[in-house]
């Protein structure tokens, strides 16, 4: 089962991938072995963001305690993205006492085509609705973690959209928390890149 796989943030602690391992059966591994094993950029990169009323982001450091929150790496590629971030993304979504629900579009374009981590933390308030929206687009080496944590009776709709340049690797975990009441809808559209793997995994944290 999912619980029963082993996790660790430490790369050290996965041995090498092989392409013989169930979790990478169909993934073409020789591709992206330098998302596996090799040494990356963990340093904050150039977004956008689309203004949106309670929403906000900020570089947090690794201290920062929602980090591993939502979950942990179940890979290398992933434990390589932790092992290496310098800071993590913070997307804070507060409550709107209005009910409505916002849509924010957070865009990176400008990842470049050296190997790189990142971490991303979307923080969803208790009550709050939202859309958020996951582009991804130009060129990219990237493995990385991104957790989302909702509040309780938080609801949000994440699509993950990858239209990176036809030579892009990208592997990504996706982590959620559910505090009670909570919902997340997740979808995810790839129409670009050499290789994309996204692999997600939810968790209650409390009463459905």
């Amino acid at each position: 089962t999912r619980s029963e796989r082993f996790t660790s943030t430490e790369v050290s602690d996965f041995p090498a991938v092989t392409g013989r391992e169930p979790m990478w059966k169909y993934t073409p591994v020789a591709r992206i072995q330098e998302l596996t094993t090799g040494e990356l950029d963990g340093s904050p990169y150039v977004y956008d963001v689309t203004a949106a009323k309670g929403v906000s982001t900020l570089w947090v450091g690794r201290e920062d305690s929602r980090i591993g929150r939502a979950g942990q790496p179940e890979d290398r590629a992933s434990a390589n993205a932790w092992t290496a971030f310098e800071q993590a993304l913070l997307v804070s979504i507060s409550a709107d006492l209005s009910g409505d629900r916002r849509e924010v579009t957070l865009t990176r374009s400008a990842l470049g085509s050296a190997p790189r981590a990142a971490h991303t933390v979307v923080e969803v308030a208790e009550g709050a609705t939202a859309t958020l929206i996951l582009q991804n687009t130009g060129a990219a080496h990237l493995t990385e973690n991104v957790e989302f944590l909702l509040g309780k009776d938080a609801d949000l709709t994440v699509v993950s959209l990858q239209e990176w340049e036809d030579d892009a690797l990208h592997v990504a975990a996706h982590f959620a928390e559910l505090a009670e009441g909570a919902r997340i809808k997740h979808v995810a559209i790839t129409l670009g890149g050499g290789v994309v793997r996204l692999n997600p995994s939810a968790h209650l944290a409390g009463a459905r």
